[in-house]
C-alpha cells in the first residue's frame, strides 16, 4: 500500500529552536510549513526548576523572536537580562568590562534556558493552522521530484513534498547527509562542564568570564542568586571534575572562579559534552538549505552558537520575503549562502583564536594579550566595535 502524500510550502528538518523559529517566520509569511521532528513537543512552566543549558540571546536574536510573536512568551516563563559583562584572565592583569549604560540599549543581552526557548516557540507553533508538527519523526530520505518539487520520506512512512527543504537538525544532520555535503568537523578535545549553581554574592545582573588556563569558565545569570555555568576544559580534568566529590567540585569551582562572587555552591547535577568546531562545505543544494549547527558549529566561549542560528533564520526568511521568485529559488538560496556563510567560518576562526591565546602559557603572549585587552577597555571606539558585533545592532 503506497502512503499518501501531503504537500507543504516548505519541509524543515529539526524542530529545536532554530527550526522552529524558522516555521514560525515563515508561518508569518502565509507559507504552509511542515515540521519533521525526531523528538517529542516539550513544554516547561515557570514554576518547574531551573535547567542547566541556557543560551545568551543578544540583542539581534531577542529583536528578531518579538517579530515572530514569540517573545512575550519567552518572558512570560522566565528570562533574566543581564547590563553588563566582565571578563578577565585568571591569575592575570588583562581585564575588560562592558556596560549596558555606555550604550543606547538598557540591557546586553538576555539569558534563557534552552527548554524555556523552545517551551514559547511549541507554544506559537500551536497558535498557527499553517504549521502542522510532525513528532518522534526521523528523516530517511530527501530526494527531487521533477524540478520544482522535493519529497520527504520518514522512517515512519510519513510522505510530504515541498518546493523548499530547510535542514535544522544539528550537528549529526541527516538532512546534510542526503545532500551528500562535507562536513569538517574539527575536535578541541575539550569538554564543557554545565551546571546551576548558587553564589554567595548576587551576580550584579551581569555575565561573567574568567579565562582559565585550561580554559574559559563562565557563569550566567538565570535567576537573583542562581547562575548557570559552562566551564570548558581538557577531556581529562572533565572527568575529573565530573566524577569528584560535589563538595570538592564546589572548592575548585569558587577557586577558579577566584571568589569574585563568594562561594560557589552547585544545584543541580553536573553535565558535560564534548566541544568541537565545524563547517558545512556548502549551505545549500538544489531547493534545500543548512540552517545553525547543521551549517556551523563554534566554540561556546562567547555564547554565539544559537545567535547565528537564529541570523542564519532571520537572513533566509527576509530573502524569502524581499524576493518576488517562487519559494525554493536557486537566486535566493545563493544570496542565503553568501550572506552567511563567510561570517560565520570567521567567526569560528576568531573564537578557536581567542581560546588558543588565552590558554597560552607564552610569557611574551602573556604580556601581549594583557596589553591588547587592557588598551581594548580603555579605548571607547574600540570597546563600542567590539559591543556592536556580540550585540548584533548598533550601539
Amino acid at each position: 500500500m503506497v502512503e499518501s502524500v501531503n504537500h507543504f510550502d516548505s519541509i524543515i528538518i529539526g524542530g529545536g529552536n532554530v527550526g522552529a523559529a524558522a516555521a514560525v517566520s515563515l508561518a508569518q509569511q502565509g507559507y504552509q510549513v511542515a515540521i519533521i521532528d525526531k523528538q517529542p513537543a516539550t513544554a516547561i512552566a515557570s514554576t518547574d526548576a531551573l535547567t542547566a543549558r541556557v543560551t545568551a540571546l543578544n540583542l539581534a536574536s531577542i529583536d528578531f523572536l518579538e517579530q515572530c510573536g514569540v517573545w512575550s512568551q519567552v518572558l512570560a516563563i522566565r528570562a533574566t537580562p543581564y547590563v553588563s559583562m566582565h571578563v578577565w584572565e585568571q591569575g592575570g592583569a588583562a581585564e575588560i568590562s562592558f556596560q549596558a549604560k555606555e550604550t543606547s540599549h538598557n540591557k546586553l543581552g538576555v539569558i534563557v534556558e534552552t527548554a524555556v526557548l523552545q517551551t514559547a516557540l511549541n507554544q506559537s507553533i500551536q497558535t498557527h493552522d499553517s504549521i502542522t508538527h510532525y513528532p518522534n519523526s526521523v528523516l530517511q530520505q530527501c530526494s527531487s521530484v521533477g524540478e520544482d518539487m522535493m519529497l520527504v520520506e520518514c522512517e515512519d512512512g510519513t510522505r510530504l513534498t515541498a518546493p523548499l527543504v530547510l535542514g535544522a537538525d544539528g550537528q549529526q544532520s541527516q538532512l546534510r547527509t542526503c545532500m551528500q555535503i562535507e562536513f569538517s568537523q574539527k575536535d578541541y578535545h575539550q569538554r564543557g562542564v554545565v551546571a546551576i549553581i548558587e553564589s554567595e554574592y548576587v551576580h550584579q545582573d551581569t555575565a561573567w568570564q574568567c579565562f582559565t588556563h585550561q580554559g574559559p569558565l563562565a557563569l550566567l545569570p538565570i535567576s537573583e542568586r542562581h547562575c548557570s555555568i559552562v566551564w570548558s576544559v581538557p577531556e581529562m580534568r572533565c572527568k575529573e571534575l565530573m566524577d569528584m566529590p560535589i563538595a570538592d567540585f564546589n572548592q575548585q569551582l569558587t577557586a577558579a572562579f577566584e571568589h569574585k562572587l563568594g562561594r560557589l555552591t552547585v544545584t543541580s547535577e553536573r553535565l558535560s559534552f564534548p566541544l568541537q568546531g565545524a563547517q558545512s562545505a556548502r549551505y545549500i543544494d538544489h531547493r534545500m538549505a543548512l540552517l545553525g549547527d547543521a551549517a556551523h558549529v563554534v566554540h561556546p566561549l562567547a555564547g554565539l552558537g544559537l545567535n547565528l542560528g537564529l541570523a542564519d533564520v532571520r537572513c533566509l526568511t527576509d530573502l524569502i520575503a524581499q524576493s518576488d521568485r517562487p519559494l525554493g529559488s536557486a537566486r535566493v538560496l545563493r544570496q542565503y549562502e553568501l550572506a552567511r556563510k563567510s561570517d560565520n567560518a570567521i567567526i569560528q576562526k576568531a573564537l578557536e583564536g581567542i581560546d588558543q591565546l588565552f590558554r597560552s602559557d607564552q610569557q611574551l603572549l602573556r604580556s601581549a594579550r594583557s596589553m591588547g585587552v587592557n588598551f581594548t577597555n580603555k579605548t571607547a571606539a574600540l570597546k563600542m566595535f567590539f559591543m556592536q558585533k556580540a550585540l548584533g545592532v548598533a550601539v
